[in-house]
């Protein structure tokens, strides 16, 4: 029987950035935000954005950034879910999060990985994934 994990959404903080710093390094796919140019940059972006974390069993495990567009949508930027913990329904639950907060707006997902939004069953609108169904 497998076993069931504790995991807590979070609005981001400024004691979670070496948490999402770290796990964003991880990717290099995702040195744009990390490298020694951008990094300073990124790390305001998140206190100024809307960021999640997610933390299963008090280990860090994944992060949602989105961008509010002066109170007519929301924009996931970016959703990462660290590898050791994906297929647990944690990128699924920051988004359910996203949408509870914000339910009085659309919610969109800027996306390069449009699999993984068609998987969840969103459907692209345009060059972006409409997440309110």
């Amino acid at each position: 029987k497998a076993k069931s994990l504790c995991m807590d959404i979070i609005r981001y903080k400024r004691v979670h950035e070496n948490d999402v710093l770290s796990a964003i390094k991880q990717d290099p796919n995702w040195d744009m935000f990390t490298n020694e140019a951008a990094a300073g940059n990124y790390r305001r972006r998140l206190s100024e954005s809307i960021t999640y974390v997610c933390y299963e069993e008090k280990k860090f495990s994944g992060y949602l950034r989105a961008i509010l567009d002066d109170g007519i949508s929301v924009y996931i930027s970016e959703l990462l879910v660290v590898p050791a913990t994906r297929n647990r329904k944690i990128g699924p639950a920051l988004i359910t999060t996203l949408k509870i907060e914000y339910s009085n707006l659309s919610v969109y997902a800027l996306s390069d990985e449009d699999l993984y939004y068609e998987k969840l069953g969103y459907k692209k609108a345009g060059s972006f994934y409409e997440i309110n169904q």
